[in-house]
């Protein structure tokens, strides 16, 4: 009996200090801007003066859409690939980038140059062969490249730019 109530107040304490580390690891842009269907959010500038914002889906498409056909290393055979490009979302945004952080789901990171965010580069897709991407096949957002458009895109670096299941983008300049 003893052996069980110090087990249930151990568990107590687990789950009072999941709370505290959840809430202590929420994101710094977090400032209740978000909004229900909201999919990505941005954080941009430095310090106090430091900005976000917040994308639901439709808010994305309104930015322009691209599309294109690609085969990927993770899926079988060309697909058809479409959102709203990393070049069209900072002019959309006004700001020039010196560095991009792609957050996933989970948390994953990784660290986009600026200088990939041009036409023709990478893309936000939403929609793989005209259908939304389910998160359990890597959406609702996958930045894709047009890897069959250039050898270059065809590396193990881009490769591992191409981050799914996005969520959070945090831009330096």
């Amino acid at each position: 009996m003893v052996s069980g109530f110090r087990f249930g107040s151990f568990v107590l304490v687990l789950a009072t200090l999941f709370a505290i580390v959840s809430t202590a690891l929420t994101p710094a842009f977090a400032s209740g801007s978000e909004k229900p269907g909201d999919i990505l959010h941005v954080s941009f500038g430095q310090g106090v003066a430091g900005e976000a914002r917040s994308f639901d889906l439709e808010t994305l498409q309104g930015i322009g859409t691209e599309s294109f056909v690609t085969t990927t290393i993770w899926t079988d055979g060309p697909h058809e690939f479409t959102g709203v490009s990393l070049y069209a979302l900072l002019q959309h945004l006004g700001i020039s980038a010196r560095d991009i952080r792609a957050y996933a789901l989970n948390d994953y990171s990784v660290s986009i140059p600026a200088s990939d965010a041009r036409p023709g580069g990478p893309i936000l897709a939403f929609a793989q062969d005209g259908a939304p991407i389910p998160r359990r096949l890597k959406g609702p957002l996958w930045i894709v490249y047009p890897y069959d458009s250039s050898p270059a895109y065809r590396s193990e670096i881009i490769y591992s730019r191409s981050i799914w299941q996005l969520n959070r983008l945090v831009i330096s300049n």
